[in-house]
């Protein structure tokens, strides 16, 4: 399939071993799992990437990833015991390192461990969640991205997993806020959010970097605020921060946006966000979300608390979402009192999973206006049949400084105060 032709998008969601797009990301880090969902001494079953895996944490409190199943008989290790930061098999006691060496056989008179190997992976913390390595060889250095690293409260949501592709999340262009958000918006009294906004991409060193402008900021706003009236012109201010996104290629998207927050909605803090879109398998992806509040001592707190309620909230949502996409009630009828948070991963959820794969919308009409989308998959296009032609790939490089502390960043911070 490689050598004689040029791959087409729908050849892309495709994940498993072997894959073009399951080997080009087996090159890079991937999130998968929260950290505070693995407590020392357990082991669960893990899908990543079209495989399947055991994830455990010693008693020590370091993470591992090690194949799924036994290599004596095949049973899923995850229903085994962990011992220190060993792990034994529940069929016949076999007990193996982190590594993969097998270290007992108690059923055998002449054991024969030295010669039983399973496949480990590499394994790092960050950010509230753990990052493993599933390639083949020694893996590529640890990103680390500044803009989070910076002080502040640190939030790892649960996992929003998907039950669609991981190009239905990649292809969610910001065009759509005016609409799809528009229950929430009209909900909340937030008009700002239906101004349709614009977004130009540029290729950069780590991936694309997007601006956003409010529809018609062009033709009738130069360099003043006092130019655009009413809804735009709230809507070019709150974008503030929000103007510039970045995607750190493959799957990583840093962004900037005001607080959701119970009781912050309305107090002008920015947060930075990420969120890693991670496939599980050909038709379901997870998403990893990190956020950073630059807030200390008593409003950390009373922040903390707030996204605490958040994620009590979120338990039922992807019930009101089935629902809505069966026809059983509509977006306008979800909750008055459901906060702007959760009601955005709803109808973000309905719209992403009701497009379908890839093959089921072969005949797309994509518009010129659509940037993102359309650099997006060049991009993976291009690297992708670059890795199976056995070309050079691009060296994706993260900057070494925040992208708050640019100066565009903070002239757009001061516009948005």
């Amino acid at each position: 399939m490689a050598g004689s032709r040029a791959l087409e998008l729908a050849e892309l969601e495709p994940v498993g071993p072997g894959t073009p797009a399951g080997r080009y990301l087996r090159l890079f880090w991937h999130p998968v799992m929260r950290a505070r969902d693995l407590p020392p001494g357990r082991a669960r079953p893990l899908e990543v990437l079209g495989e399947k895996f055991t994830i455990y944490r010693g008693e020590d409190g370091a993470a591992h990833v090690v194949a799924y199943r036994c290599p004596h008989r095949g049973t899923p290790l995850s229903l085994g015991w962990v011992e220190g930061d060993d792990l034994r098999c529940r069929y016949h006691g076999w007990k193996f390192g982190c590594t993969g060496d097998c270290l007992e056989q108690p059923n055998e008179d002449r054991p024969f461990s030295e010669k039983i190997k399973m496949a480990s992976h590499p394994t790092r913390e960050y950010l509230g969640l753990i990052f493993a390595y599933l390639g083949d060889g020694e893996p590529p250095p640890f990103r680390r991205y500044p803009d989070l690293d910076r002080p502040g409260v640190v939030t790892t949501d649960p996992p929003e997993v998907l039950p669609c592709t991981f190009w239905n999340k990649f292809d969610n262009d910001h065009g759509h806020r005016a609409w799809v958000h528009r229950a929430t918006a009209l909900r909340k009294n937030r008009k700002d959010i239906l101004v349709v906004r614009h977004e130009e991409v540029e290729e950069t060193p780590y991936g694309w970097r997007g601006i956003r402008t409010v529809k018609g900021e062009q033709e009738d706003m130069t360099s003043s605020l006092g130019t655009v009236s009413g809804a735009r012109a709230d809507a070019q201010r709150a974008l503030g921060p929000a103007r510039h996104t970045h995607w750190f290629m493959p799957n990583t998207r840093l962004f900037f946006q005001r607080s959701r927050a119970p009781g912050f909605e309305n107090s002008g803090l920015w947060e930075t966000k990420a969120a890693w879109v991670v496939p599980l398998n050909d038709t379901s992806h997870a998403a990893f979300d990190v956020t950073v509040a630059p807030v200390e001592g008593a409003e950390a707190e009373r922040y903390a608390a707030a996204r605490a309620t958040q994620e009590e909230e979120a338990e039922d949502r992807w019930d009101l979402a089935e629902k809505i996409l069966a026809g059983d009630m509509a977006l306008e009828d979800l909750p008055d009192d459901m906060t702007a948070y959760t009601s955005f991963t709803i109808e973000d959820y309905v719209t992403q999973v009701g497009q379908g794969s890839l093959k089921d919308r072969s005949k797309e009409n994509i518009g010129p206006s659509e940037h993102r989308t359309i650099l997006m998959r060049r991009l993976w296009l291009r690297e992708v049949n670059a890795l199976v032609a056995g070309r050079p790939l691009t060296e994706w490089r993260v900057p070494d400084v925040p992208f708050l502390d640019s100066a565009p960043a903070r002239a757009a911070a001061q516009g948005a105060e």
